[in-house]
Protein backbone atom coordinates (compact mmCIF):
# COMPACT_ATOMS: atom_id res chain seq x y z
CA UNK A 1 0.00 0.00 0.00
CA UNK A 2 1.46 3.35 -1.01
CA UNK A 3 1.83 6.06 1.60
CA UNK A 4 3.10 9.62 1.57
CA UNK A 5 5.41 10.81 4.35
CA UNK A 6 7.08 14.15 5.10
CA UNK A 7 10.28 14.50 7.09
CA UNK A 8 12.55 17.41 7.94
CA UNK A 9 16.05 16.56 6.80
CA UNK A 10 18.61 19.19 7.77
CA UNK A 11 16.07 21.92 7.20
CA UNK A 12 14.80 20.36 3.94
CA UNK A 13 11.19 19.17 3.79
CA UNK A 14 10.74 16.17 1.49
CA UNK A 15 7.58 14.24 0.77
CA UNK A 16 8.20 10.72 -0.45
CA UNK A 17 5.77 8.52 -2.33
CA UNK A 18 6.77 5.05 -1.24
CA UNK A 19 5.71 1.49 -0.61
CA UNK A 20 4.75 0.04 2.75
CA UNK A 21 7.32 -1.19 5.22
CA UNK A 22 8.97 0.05 8.36
CA UNK A 23 11.21 -0.83 11.22
CA UNK A 24 14.29 0.77 12.63
CA UNK A 25 17.61 1.45 11.02
CA UNK A 26 18.47 -2.25 11.05
CA UNK A 27 21.41 -4.16 12.34
CA UNK A 28 24.97 -3.95 11.12
CA UNK A 29 25.45 -7.64 10.46
CA UNK A 30 26.71 -7.28 6.92
CA UNK A 31 27.33 -11.02 6.56
CA UNK A 32 23.65 -11.84 7.13
CA UNK A 33 22.21 -8.89 5.28
CA UNK A 34 21.96 -8.08 1.57
CA UNK A 35 24.60 -6.08 -0.25
CA UNK A 36 24.24 -2.34 -0.73
CA UNK A 37 22.21 -1.42 -3.83
CA UNK A 38 24.13 -0.58 -7.00
CA UNK A 39 23.48 1.79 -9.90
CA UNK A 40 21.57 4.43 -7.93
CA UNK A 41 20.50 7.24 -10.25
CA UNK A 42 18.41 10.35 -9.70
CA UNK A 43 16.38 12.26 -12.25
CA UNK A 44 13.44 14.60 -12.55
CA UNK A 45 9.97 13.56 -13.63
CA UNK A 46 6.84 15.63 -13.29
CA UNK A 47 8.49 17.93 -10.74
CA UNK A 48 9.57 15.04 -8.50
CA UNK A 49 13.07 13.73 -7.90
CA UNK A 50 12.85 10.15 -9.16
CA UNK A 51 15.26 7.49 -7.90
CA UNK A 52 16.06 4.12 -9.37
CA UNK A 53 18.59 1.42 -8.52
CA UNK A 54 19.36 -2.22 -9.15
CA UNK A 55 17.76 -4.85 -6.91
CA UNK A 56 19.88 -6.42 -4.17
CA UNK A 57 19.61 -10.21 -3.81
CA UNK A 58 17.65 -11.18 -0.71
CA UNK A 59 16.36 -7.68 0.05
CA UNK A 60 12.79 -7.40 1.26
CA UNK A 61 12.83 -3.62 1.49
CA UNK A 62 14.96 -0.61 0.64
CA UNK A 63 15.52 2.50 2.73
CA UNK A 64 16.06 5.89 1.16
CA UNK A 65 18.17 8.35 3.15
CA UNK A 66 18.58 11.97 2.17
CA UNK A 67 19.88 15.34 3.25
CA UNK A 68 20.70 18.78 1.95
CA UNK A 69 24.32 18.07 2.93
CA UNK A 70 26.75 15.58 1.34
CA UNK A 71 27.92 12.35 3.02
CA UNK A 72 24.46 11.18 4.02
CA UNK A 73 24.41 9.23 7.27
CA UNK A 74 22.28 6.12 7.66
CA UNK A 75 20.20 7.14 10.66
CA UNK A 76 16.56 7.78 11.53
CA UNK A 77 16.92 11.54 11.12
CA UNK A 78 17.81 11.09 7.43
CA UNK A 79 15.32 8.33 6.59
CA UNK A 80 12.99 9.57 3.84
CA UNK A 81 11.19 6.46 2.68
CA UNK A 82 10.97 2.71 2.88
CA UNK A 83 9.97 0.82 -0.28
CA UNK A 84 9.67 -2.85 -1.14
CA UNK A 85 10.95 -2.63 -4.71
CA UNK A 86 13.68 -0.48 -6.33
CA UNK A 87 12.55 3.06 -7.08
CA UNK A 88 11.04 6.04 -5.28
CA UNK A 89 9.74 9.53 -6.07
CA UNK A 90 10.53 12.46 -3.78
CA UNK A 91 7.92 15.21 -4.01
CA UNK A 92 8.09 18.77 -2.78
CA UNK A 93 11.82 19.24 -3.31
CA UNK A 94 12.45 23.01 -3.49
CA UNK A 95 14.31 24.42 -6.48
CA UNK A 96 17.87 25.55 -5.99
CA UNK A 97 18.56 23.30 -2.99
CA UNK A 98 20.96 20.38 -3.54
CA UNK A 99 19.55 17.01 -2.47
CA UNK A 100 21.94 14.19 -1.51
CA UNK A 101 20.50 10.69 -1.46
CA UNK A 102 21.70 7.14 -0.78
CA UNK A 103 19.86 3.82 -0.43
CA UNK A 104 20.29 0.71 1.69
CA UNK A 105 18.86 -2.80 1.33
CA UNK A 106 17.36 -4.77 4.23
CA UNK A 107 16.14 -8.24 4.98
CA UNK A 108 14.82 -9.77 8.21
CA UNK A 109 18.32 -10.03 9.65
CA UNK A 110 20.22 -6.90 8.77
CA UNK A 111 20.45 -3.70 6.79
CA UNK A 112 23.24 -3.14 4.28
CA UNK A 113 25.62 -0.25 4.10
CA UNK A 114 24.53 2.71 1.99
CA UNK A 115 24.84 2.76 -1.77
CA UNK A 116 27.03 5.26 -3.54
CA UNK A 117 25.53 8.72 -3.02
CA UNK A 118 23.86 10.78 -5.75
CA UNK A 119 22.91 14.44 -5.74
CA UNK A 120 20.52 16.59 -7.71
CA UNK A 121 19.39 20.20 -7.71
CA UNK A 122 16.03 21.18 -9.14
CA UNK A 123 15.82 24.34 -11.16
CA UNK A 124 15.59 25.72 -14.68
CA UNK A 125 17.71 24.09 -17.40
CA UNK A 126 20.23 26.80 -18.30
CA UNK A 127 20.69 25.76 -21.94
CA UNK A 128 17.01 25.37 -22.79
CA UNK A 129 16.91 28.79 -24.44
CA UNK A 130 19.48 27.61 -26.98
CA UNK A 131 17.44 24.57 -27.96
CA UNK A 132 15.65 26.16 -30.89
CA UNK A 133 14.65 22.73 -32.18
CA UNK A 134 12.32 22.49 -29.18
CA UNK A 135 11.12 26.10 -29.12
CA UNK A 136 12.22 28.32 -32.01
CA UNK A 137 11.84 31.96 -31.04
CA UNK A 138 14.20 33.19 -33.73
CA UNK A 139 17.45 32.38 -31.92
CA UNK A 140 20.51 33.32 -34.01
CA UNK A 141 18.32 34.45 -36.90
CA UNK A 142 16.14 31.37 -37.23
CA UNK A 143 12.49 31.44 -38.23
CA UNK A 144 10.15 31.45 -35.21
CA UNK A 145 7.96 28.37 -35.08
CA UNK A 146 10.30 26.15 -37.10
CA UNK A 147 10.64 23.58 -34.34
CA UNK A 148 9.18 20.27 -33.24
CA UNK A 149 6.10 21.96 -31.67
CA UNK A 150 6.00 20.08 -28.37
CA UNK A 151 5.16 22.83 -25.86
CA UNK A 152 1.41 22.15 -25.74
CA UNK A 153 2.12 18.42 -25.32
CA UNK A 154 4.33 19.02 -22.31
CA UNK A 155 1.79 21.41 -20.83
CA UNK A 156 -0.76 18.62 -21.09
CA UNK A 157 1.51 16.41 -18.96
CA UNK A 158 2.72 14.15 -21.78
CA UNK A 159 6.48 13.81 -21.45
CA UNK A 160 7.38 10.29 -22.62
CA UNK A 161 6.85 8.72 -19.21
CA UNK A 162 6.73 4.94 -19.35
CA UNK A 163 8.30 4.72 -22.82
CA UNK A 164 11.75 3.23 -23.37
CA UNK A 165 14.13 4.28 -26.15
CA UNK A 166 17.09 2.12 -27.17
CA UNK A 167 19.87 4.30 -28.58
CA UNK A 168 21.84 2.05 -30.93
CA UNK A 169 25.08 3.88 -31.62
CA UNK A 170 28.68 4.13 -30.37
CA UNK A 171 27.64 4.15 -26.72
CA UNK A 172 25.83 6.14 -24.07
CA UNK A 173 27.34 7.74 -20.96
CA UNK A 174 24.99 6.27 -18.39
CA UNK A 175 26.16 8.47 -15.53
CA UNK A 176 25.94 11.81 -17.31
CA UNK A 177 24.41 14.40 -15.02
CA UNK A 178 21.63 15.18 -17.51
CA UNK A 179 20.89 11.59 -18.55
CA UNK A 180 21.38 9.33 -15.54
CA UNK A 181 17.92 9.89 -14.11
CA UNK A 182 16.34 8.48 -17.25
CA UNK A 183 18.72 5.56 -17.77
CA UNK A 184 17.28 2.12 -16.99
CA UNK A 185 19.78 0.50 -14.60
CA UNK A 186 21.48 -2.64 -15.83
CA UNK A 187 19.76 -2.80 -19.22
CA UNK A 188 22.33 -1.19 -21.53
CA UNK A 189 24.91 -3.33 -23.30
CA UNK A 190 28.57 -3.00 -24.21
CA UNK A 191 29.51 -5.23 -27.14
CA UNK A 192 33.22 -4.87 -26.42
CA UNK A 193 33.16 -6.51 -22.99
CA UNK A 194 29.57 -7.81 -22.61
CA UNK A 195 29.02 -5.52 -19.65
CA UNK A 196 26.02 -3.27 -19.02
CA UNK A 197 28.07 -0.07 -19.33
CA UNK A 198 28.55 1.23 -22.90
CA UNK A 199 29.66 4.68 -21.71
CA UNK A 200 32.43 5.46 -24.21
CA UNK A 201 30.31 6.93 -27.00
CA UNK A 202 30.08 10.68 -27.70
CA UNK A 203 27.74 10.42 -30.68
CA UNK A 204 25.27 8.11 -28.96
CA UNK A 205 25.37 10.22 -25.80
CA UNK A 206 24.45 13.31 -27.81
CA UNK A 207 21.64 11.40 -29.54
CA UNK A 208 20.26 10.27 -26.18
CA UNK A 209 20.25 13.86 -24.98
CA UNK A 210 18.21 15.04 -27.95
CA UNK A 211 15.62 12.37 -27.27
CA UNK A 212 15.39 12.24 -23.50
CA UNK A 213 17.76 14.29 -21.36
CA UNK A 214 16.29 15.36 -18.01
CA UNK A 215 14.34 18.56 -17.47
CA UNK A 216 14.23 20.85 -14.46
CA UNK A 217 17.47 19.61 -12.89
CA UNK A 218 19.37 22.90 -13.19
CA UNK A 219 21.92 21.50 -15.66
CA UNK A 220 22.08 21.44 -19.45
CA UNK A 221 18.95 21.51 -21.51
CA UNK A 222 16.26 18.89 -22.02
CA UNK A 223 15.11 16.21 -24.43
CA UNK A 224 11.83 16.34 -26.30
CA UNK A 225 10.63 13.30 -24.28
CA UNK A 226 12.35 14.27 -21.05
CA UNK A 227 10.68 11.58 -18.95
CA UNK A 228 11.30 8.69 -21.36
CA UNK A 229 13.68 5.95 -20.27
CA UNK A 230 16.97 5.23 -22.04
CA UNK A 231 19.17 2.24 -22.76
CA UNK A 232 22.31 2.34 -24.87
CA UNK A 233 23.88 -0.27 -27.13
CA UNK A 234 27.38 0.53 -28.43
CA UNK A 235 26.97 -1.55 -31.58
CA UNK A 236 29.20 0.72 -33.66
CA UNK A 237 32.17 -0.10 -31.43
CA UNK A 238 31.95 -3.78 -32.46
CA UNK A 239 29.88 -3.85 -35.65
CA UNK A 240 29.42 -7.50 -36.55
CA UNK A 241 26.43 -9.25 -38.08
CA UNK A 242 25.64 -11.11 -34.88
CA UNK A 243 25.92 -7.95 -32.76
CA UNK A 244 23.71 -6.07 -35.20
CA UNK A 245 21.02 -8.73 -34.95
CA UNK A 246 21.30 -8.59 -31.18
CA UNK A 247 21.02 -4.79 -31.08
CA UNK A 248 17.90 -4.86 -33.24
CA UNK A 249 16.15 -7.47 -31.10
CA UNK A 250 17.64 -7.08 -27.62
CA UNK A 251 14.95 -6.62 -24.94
CA UNK A 252 12.37 -6.28 -27.71
CA UNK A 253 9.54 -6.80 -25.24
CA UNK A 254 10.64 -3.78 -23.19
CA UNK A 255 12.10 -1.40 -25.80
CA UNK A 256 9.38 0.65 -27.44
CA UNK A 257 11.65 2.55 -29.83
CA UNK A 258 14.99 1.84 -31.49
CA UNK A 259 16.79 5.05 -32.52
CA UNK A 260 19.50 4.50 -35.13
CA UNK A 261 21.68 7.39 -36.30
CA UNK A 262 23.99 5.23 -38.40
CA UNK A 263 23.94 3.19 -41.57
CA UNK A 264 25.70 2.76 -44.89
CA UNK A 265 28.67 5.12 -45.46
CA UNK A 266 27.60 8.43 -47.00
CA UNK A 267 28.97 10.11 -50.06
CA UNK A 268 29.79 7.25 -52.42
CA UNK A 269 26.62 7.33 -54.51
CA UNK A 270 26.45 3.56 -54.84
CA UNK A 271 23.66 1.12 -53.98
CA UNK A 272 24.45 -0.47 -50.62
CA UNK A 273 22.09 -3.36 -49.82
CA UNK A 274 21.35 -4.38 -46.25
CA UNK A 275 22.30 -7.75 -44.83
CA UNK A 276 19.70 -10.48 -44.81
CA UNK A 277 20.41 -11.08 -41.12
CA UNK A 278 19.66 -7.42 -40.30
CA UNK A 279 16.42 -7.49 -42.30
CA UNK A 280 15.29 -10.65 -40.51
CA UNK A 281 16.07 -9.06 -37.14
CA UNK A 282 14.02 -5.96 -37.94
CA UNK A 283 11.20 -8.14 -39.24
CA UNK A 284 11.25 -9.96 -35.93
CA UNK A 285 11.16 -6.68 -34.03
CA UNK A 286 8.22 -5.18 -35.91
CA UNK A 287 6.22 -8.39 -35.52
CA UNK A 288 7.15 -9.52 -32.01
CA UNK A 289 8.44 -6.42 -30.23
CA UNK A 290 6.34 -4.73 -27.51
CA UNK A 291 4.16 -7.78 -27.07
CA UNK A 292 3.19 -7.89 -30.72
CA UNK A 293 2.69 -4.13 -31.20
CA UNK A 294 6.14 -3.93 -32.76
CA UNK A 295 9.33 -2.05 -32.06
CA UNK A 296 9.40 1.34 -33.77
CA UNK A 297 12.69 1.62 -35.68
CA UNK A 298 13.78 5.18 -36.53
CA UNK A 299 16.62 5.46 -39.03
CA UNK A 300 18.76 8.41 -40.16
CA UNK A 301 18.11 9.09 -43.84
CA UNK A 302 21.76 10.01 -44.45
CA UNK A 303 24.07 13.01 -44.74
CA UNK A 304 25.50 12.50 -48.22
CA UNK A 305 23.44 14.94 -50.29
CA UNK A 306 26.55 17.08 -50.81
CA UNK A 307 29.57 14.99 -49.99
CA UNK A 308 33.26 15.71 -49.87
CA UNK A 309 33.76 12.85 -52.31
CA UNK A 310 31.68 14.67 -54.95
CA UNK A 311 28.72 12.30 -54.98
CA UNK A 312 25.12 13.30 -54.40
CA UNK A 313 23.70 10.45 -52.38
CA UNK A 314 20.05 9.51 -52.31
CA UNK A 315 18.69 7.90 -49.15
CA UNK A 316 17.17 5.17 -51.30
CA UNK A 317 20.65 3.84 -52.03
CA UNK A 318 20.90 2.79 -48.37
CA UNK A 319 19.41 -0.67 -47.95
CA UNK A 320 18.71 -0.02 -44.27
CA UNK A 321 17.13 3.43 -44.53
CA UNK A 322 14.89 2.23 -47.38
CA UNK A 323 13.64 -0.96 -45.70
CA UNK A 324 9.92 -1.24 -45.00
CA UNK A 325 10.52 -2.03 -41.33
CA UNK A 326 12.13 1.33 -40.51
CA UNK A 327 11.07 4.98 -40.62
CA UNK A 328 13.65 7.14 -42.42
CA UNK A 329 14.15 10.65 -41.03
CA UNK A 330 15.63 13.61 -42.92
CA UNK A 331 16.72 17.01 -41.60
CA UNK A 332 15.70 20.66 -41.93
CA UNK A 333 17.37 23.75 -40.52
CA UNK A 334 16.06 26.50 -38.25
CA UNK A 335 14.33 28.11 -41.25
CA UNK A 336 12.42 24.96 -42.21
CA UNK A 337 14.50 24.42 -45.36
CA UNK A 338 16.26 21.15 -46.15
CA UNK A 339 19.66 20.87 -44.53
CA UNK A 340 22.33 20.89 -47.23
CA UNK A 341 23.53 17.39 -46.33
CA UNK A 342 20.12 15.71 -45.88
CA UNK A 343 19.48 13.13 -48.59
CA UNK A 344 16.42 13.11 -50.81
CA UNK A 345 14.52 9.88 -51.14
CA UNK A 346 11.15 8.38 -51.93
CA UNK A 347 11.80 6.29 -48.79
CA UNK A 348 11.96 9.33 -46.45
CA UNK A 349 8.80 9.51 -44.34
CA UNK A 350 9.30 12.79 -42.46
CA UNK A 351 12.00 15.29 -41.50
CA UNK A 352 12.94 16.86 -38.16
CA UNK A 353 14.91 19.96 -37.13
CA UNK A 354 18.70 19.77 -37.10
CA UNK A 355 21.62 21.91 -38.23
CA UNK A 356 20.96 23.73 -41.50
CA UNK A 357 20.95 27.46 -42.29
CA UNK A 358 24.12 29.22 -41.14
CA UNK A 359 25.27 25.96 -39.51
CA UNK A 360 22.96 26.73 -36.55
CA UNK A 361 23.25 23.38 -34.83
CA UNK A 362 21.69 21.49 -31.93
CA UNK A 363 22.38 21.91 -28.22
CA UNK A 364 22.53 18.60 -26.38
CA UNK A 365 24.57 16.64 -23.87
CA UNK A 366 28.15 15.59 -24.53
CA UNK A 367 30.55 13.25 -22.77
CA UNK A 368 31.52 14.51 -19.34
CA UNK A 369 34.71 16.54 -19.57
CA UNK A 370 36.74 17.42 -22.69
CA UNK A 371 36.62 13.94 -24.24
CA UNK A 372 33.58 14.24 -26.50
CA UNK A 373 32.34 16.41 -29.33
CA UNK A 374 33.11 19.51 -27.27
CA UNK A 375 36.76 19.03 -26.40
CA UNK A 376 37.25 22.61 -25.24
CA UNK A 377 39.06 23.80 -28.36
CA UNK A 378 36.10 25.39 -30.16
CA UNK A 379 35.66 28.95 -28.89
CA UNK A 380 32.06 28.98 -30.12
CA UNK A 381 31.05 25.91 -28.13
CA UNK A 382 30.14 25.87 -24.44
CA UNK A 383 32.76 26.37 -21.75
CA UNK A 384 31.02 23.52 -19.94
CA UNK A 385 32.32 20.59 -21.98
CA UNK A 386 29.54 18.33 -20.65
CA UNK A 387 27.40 19.91 -23.39
CA UNK A 388 27.76 20.94 -27.01
CA UNK A 389 25.97 23.31 -29.40
CA UNK A 390 27.41 21.72 -32.53
CA UNK A 391 25.49 18.45 -32.85
CA UNK A 392 24.01 18.04 -36.32
CA UNK A 393 22.99 15.81 -39.19
CA UNK A 394 20.18 13.37 -39.67
CA UNK A 395 21.94 11.86 -36.65
CA UNK A 396 20.30 14.55 -34.53
CA UNK A 397 17.00 14.64 -36.41
CA UNK A 398 16.43 10.91 -35.81
CA UNK A 399 16.47 10.85 -31.98
CA UNK A 400 14.35 14.01 -32.03
CA UNK A 401 11.74 12.10 -34.03
CA UNK A 402 12.21 9.14 -31.66
CA UNK A 403 11.36 11.44 -28.75
CA UNK A 404 8.19 12.56 -30.51
CA UNK A 405 7.24 8.91 -31.00
CA UNK A 406 7.75 8.44 -27.25
CA UNK A 407 5.23 11.22 -26.62
CA UNK A 408 2.79 9.50 -28.98
CA UNK A 409 3.20 6.15 -27.26
CA UNK A 410 2.62 7.65 -23.83
CA UNK A 411 -0.56 9.26 -25.18
CA UNK A 412 -1.68 5.96 -26.70
CA UNK A 413 0.31 2.87 -25.63
CA UNK A 414 -1.79 0.63 -27.90
CA UNK A 415 -0.31 2.04 -31.13
CA UNK A 416 1.41 -0.50 -33.36
CA UNK A 417 4.59 0.41 -35.18
CA UNK A 418 2.48 0.66 -38.35
CA UNK A 419 0.11 3.10 -36.65
CA UNK A 420 3.11 5.25 -35.75
CA UNK A 421 4.08 5.47 -39.43
CA UNK A 422 0.57 6.56 -40.39
CA UNK A 423 0.33 9.15 -37.63
CA UNK A 424 3.73 10.72 -38.30
CA UNK A 425 2.88 11.12 -41.97
CA UNK A 426 -0.69 12.33 -41.50
CA UNK A 427 0.25 14.86 -38.81
CA UNK A 428 3.43 16.23 -40.42
CA UNK A 429 3.59 19.96 -41.13
CA UNK A 430 4.31 21.29 -44.61
CA UNK A 431 7.52 23.32 -44.57
CA UNK A 432 9.35 25.28 -47.25
CA UNK A 433 6.00 25.70 -48.98
CA UNK A 434 7.46 27.23 -52.15
CA UNK A 435 9.66 24.24 -52.88
CA UNK A 436 8.65 23.05 -56.38
CA UNK A 437 8.72 19.36 -55.48
CA UNK A 438 5.64 19.57 -53.25
CA UNK A 439 2.68 17.63 -54.60
CA UNK A 440 0.00 15.28 -53.33
CA UNK A 441 -0.29 11.54 -53.60
CA UNK A 442 -3.36 9.64 -54.72
CA UNK A 443 -5.27 10.25 -51.49
CA UNK A 444 -4.36 13.90 -51.14
CA UNK A 445 -1.47 13.67 -48.68
CA UNK A 446 1.31 16.24 -49.33
CA UNK A 447 4.56 14.64 -50.51
CA UNK A 448 8.06 15.84 -51.32
CA UNK A 449 11.22 13.89 -52.14
CA UNK A 450 13.21 16.21 -49.85
CA UNK A 451 10.79 16.23 -46.93
CA UNK A 452 8.63 13.13 -47.16
CA UNK A 453 5.27 14.18 -45.72
CA UNK A 454 6.78 17.19 -43.92
CA UNK A 455 8.24 18.16 -40.54
CA UNK A 456 7.44 16.11 -37.45
CA UNK A 457 4.85 17.97 -35.36
CA UNK A 458 4.55 16.70 -31.79
CA UNK A 459 1.30 18.49 -30.94
CA UNK A 460 -0.48 17.27 -34.06
CA UNK A 461 0.97 13.76 -33.76
CA UNK A 462 -0.08 13.35 -30.13
CA UNK A 463 -3.57 14.70 -30.82
CA UNK A 464 -3.98 12.23 -33.69
CA UNK A 465 -2.54 9.39 -31.61
CA UNK A 466 -5.06 9.97 -28.82
CA UNK A 467 -7.98 9.51 -31.20
CA UNK A 468 -6.39 6.88 -33.44
CA UNK A 469 -8.10 3.62 -34.35
CA UNK A 470 -5.49 0.97 -35.04
CA UNK A 471 -5.07 -0.24 -38.59
CA UNK A 472 -6.08 -3.80 -39.38
CA UNK A 473 -3.74 -6.72 -40.01
CA UNK A 474 -1.07 -6.04 -42.60
CA UNK A 475 -1.23 -7.67 -46.02
CA UNK A 476 1.88 -8.31 -48.09
CA UNK A 477 1.81 -9.07 -51.80
CA UNK A 478 4.87 -10.06 -53.83
CA UNK A 479 4.34 -9.83 -57.56
CA UNK A 480 5.89 -12.29 -60.03
CA UNK A 481 9.27 -11.27 -61.42
CA UNK A 482 9.01 -9.30 -64.67
CA UNK A 483 11.88 -9.72 -67.13
CA UNK A 484 11.52 -7.11 -69.86
CA UNK A 485 15.23 -7.32 -70.87
CA UNK A 486 15.06 -3.92 -72.52
CA UNK A 487 18.27 -2.24 -73.73
CA UNK A 488 18.56 1.19 -72.07
CA UNK A 489 19.45 3.81 -74.71
CA UNK A 490 22.58 5.76 -73.81
CA UNK A 491 22.20 9.48 -73.05
CA UNK A 492 18.54 9.39 -74.07
CA UNK A 493 15.67 11.45 -72.64
CA UNK A 494 13.00 8.87 -73.50
CA UNK A 495 14.41 5.71 -71.98
CA UNK A 496 12.43 2.50 -71.51
CA UNK A 497 9.57 1.40 -69.29
CA UNK A 498 7.69 -1.70 -68.27
CA UNK A 499 4.43 -2.35 -66.44
CA UNK A 500 3.15 -4.72 -63.77
CA UNK A 501 -0.59 -5.10 -63.29
CA UNK A 502 -1.73 -5.90 -59.76
CA UNK A 503 -5.19 -7.36 -59.26
CA UNK A 504 -7.06 -8.83 -56.29
CA UNK A 505 -4.38 -7.80 -53.80
CA UNK A 506 -7.01 -6.84 -51.18
CA UNK A 507 -4.77 -3.89 -50.26
CA UNK A 508 -6.93 -0.80 -50.31
CA UNK A 509 -4.47 1.39 -48.38
CA UNK A 510 -0.78 1.04 -49.10
CA UNK A 511 1.76 1.63 -46.36
CA UNK A 512 5.01 0.92 -48.17
CA UNK A 513 6.28 -0.43 -51.47
CA UNK A 514 9.59 -2.19 -52.15
CA UNK A 515 10.87 -2.37 -55.72
CA UNK A 516 13.52 -4.87 -56.75
CA UNK A 517 15.39 -3.66 -59.85
CA UNK A 518 18.09 -5.37 -61.89
CA UNK A 519 20.34 -3.79 -64.48
CA UNK A 520 23.51 -5.53 -63.39
CA UNK A 521 25.26 -5.22 -66.75
CA UNK A 522 25.03 -1.42 -66.84
CA UNK A 523 28.57 -0.23 -66.30
CA UNK A 524 27.75 3.04 -64.49
CA UNK A 525 24.62 2.93 -62.34
CA UNK A 526 24.96 6.64 -61.52
CA UNK A 527 23.78 7.45 -65.06
CA UNK A 528 20.34 5.99 -64.42
CA UNK A 529 17.16 7.76 -63.38
CA UNK A 530 14.54 5.31 -62.14
CA UNK A 531 10.94 6.42 -61.63
CA UNK A 532 7.98 4.44 -60.31
CA UNK A 533 4.43 5.46 -61.24
CA UNK A 534 1.63 4.05 -59.10
CA UNK A 535 -1.86 3.14 -60.36
CA UNK A 536 -3.06 6.45 -58.87
CA UNK A 537 -0.57 8.34 -61.04
CA UNK A 538 1.87 9.31 -58.27
CA UNK A 539 5.47 9.42 -59.51
CA UNK A 540 8.33 8.52 -57.19
CA UNK A 541 11.96 9.06 -58.13
CA UNK A 542 13.85 6.03 -56.85
CA UNK A 543 17.25 6.99 -58.25
CA UNK A 544 18.67 10.22 -59.66
CA UNK A 545 21.63 10.78 -61.97
CA UNK A 546 24.66 11.37 -59.78
CA UNK A 547 28.43 11.05 -59.52
CA UNK A 548 30.18 7.95 -58.19
CA UNK A 549 33.71 9.22 -57.55
CA UNK A 550 34.97 6.01 -55.94
CA UNK A 551 33.71 3.82 -58.76
CA UNK A 552 30.38 2.36 -59.77
CA UNK A 553 28.38 -0.53 -58.31
CA UNK A 554 25.57 -1.95 -60.49
CA UNK A 555 21.92 -2.35 -59.57
CA UNK A 556 22.05 -6.09 -59.05
CA UNK A 557 18.53 -7.00 -57.86
CA UNK A 558 18.74 -3.93 -55.63
CA UNK A 559 15.69 -3.18 -53.48
CA UNK A 560 14.39 0.40 -53.39
CA UNK A 561 11.73 1.64 -50.96
CA UNK A 562 8.82 4.03 -51.37
CA UNK A 563 6.92 5.63 -48.47
CA UNK A 564 5.13 8.29 -50.56
CA UNK A 565 2.18 6.15 -51.59
CA UNK A 566 0.62 5.92 -48.13
CA UNK A 567 -3.14 5.37 -48.38
CA UNK A 568 -3.26 4.63 -52.10
CA UNK A 569 -4.83 1.40 -53.46
CA UNK A 570 -2.48 -1.31 -54.68
CA UNK A 571 -4.51 -2.70 -57.56
CA UNK A 572 -3.94 -1.36 -61.04
CA UNK A 573 -1.11 -0.70 -63.47
CA UNK A 574 2.35 0.07 -62.08
CA UNK A 575 5.04 1.50 -64.36
CA UNK A 576 8.80 1.56 -63.90
CA UNK A 577 10.66 3.94 -66.20
CA UNK A 578 14.44 3.94 -66.65
CA UNK A 579 16.48 6.59 -68.43
CA UNK A 580 20.24 6.82 -68.99
CA UNK A 581 20.95 10.54 -68.86
CA UNK A 582 24.73 10.61 -69.31
CA UNK A 583 26.96 9.38 -72.16
CA UNK A 584 29.30 6.39 -72.61
CA UNK A 585 27.82 3.61 -70.45
CA UNK A 586 25.07 1.22 -71.53
CA UNK A 587 23.16 -1.73 -70.13
CA UNK A 588 19.86 -3.55 -69.91
CA UNK A 589 16.70 -3.13 -67.84
CA UNK A 590 16.66 -6.84 -67.03
CA UNK A 591 13.97 -7.38 -64.40
CA UNK A 592 11.84 -5.94 -61.62
CA UNK A 593 9.15 -6.86 -59.13
CA UNK A 594 7.04 -5.22 -56.42
CA UNK A 595 6.43 -6.06 -52.80
CA UNK A 596 3.36 -4.24 -51.51
CA UNK A 597 2.55 -3.65 -47.82
CA UNK A 598 -0.77 -2.33 -46.58
CA UNK A 599 -4.21 -3.09 -45.27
Amino acid sequence: MNTRNSLWLGGLLLAASCGGGGGGSGGSGAAAGPKAPLNLVAGVRGGDVVLDWSASAGAVEYRVYGSDQPDVVRDAANLIATVTTPGAALSGVPAGVPVFVAVSAKNSKAESALSAEVSLTLGPDPLLGDQWHLLNLGQAGGTPGEDVNALAVWNAGITGDGVRIAVVDDGLELGHEDLSGNVVPGKSHNYLDNSTNPSTGSHGTACAGVAASDDGNAVGGMGVAFDARLVGYNLLEELTDSNTVNAMTRDAAANHISSNSWGAPDGFGIPQPSANSWRNAVESGIVNGRGGLGTVYLWAAGNGALSAQGATDNSNLDGQANFHGVIAIGAVGDDGVKAFYSENGANVLVVAPSMGRANHAITTVDRTGPIGINDGTNPNDYADTNYTNTFNGTSSATPLAAGVVALMLEANPALTQRDVRWILAASARINDALDPDWGVNGVGLPINHKYGFGVVDAEAAVALAQAWVNVGPQKRVLTPLRQPNLPIPDADLVGVSDVITVANSNITELEYVQITFDADNHSFSGDLEIVLTSPSGTTSVLAEVHAQPQGSVPYDAFVFGCARLLGEPADGVWTLSVRDLAPQDVGTFKSWRLELFGS
